[in-house]
């Protein structure tokens, strides 16, 4: 599942491995590919794969023309 990188510490997961609720903010860090800004999020009781993020790319042609 997807979760958005500026939201996703405020909502609430469940795990559909353990059962495990909580809040966003207490996921564990999966793994993270730097090529692509991806972030895998994992329970933080079992460490099943819950969700990842992906940062917000910036386009840097538009910025530079500011």
């Amino acid at each position: 599942m997807q979760v958005e990188y500026d939201t996703y510490k405020e909502l609430d997961f469940t795990c559909n491995k353990c059962g495990w609720q909580g809040k966003g903010s207490e996921l564990s860090d999966g793994d993270f590919s730097e090529e692509h800004c991806i972030g895998d999020l994992d329970c933080p009781k079992c460490f099943d794969h819950i969700g990842f993020w992906q940062a917000p790319l910036i386009d840097k042609s538009k910025k530079d023309k500011k």
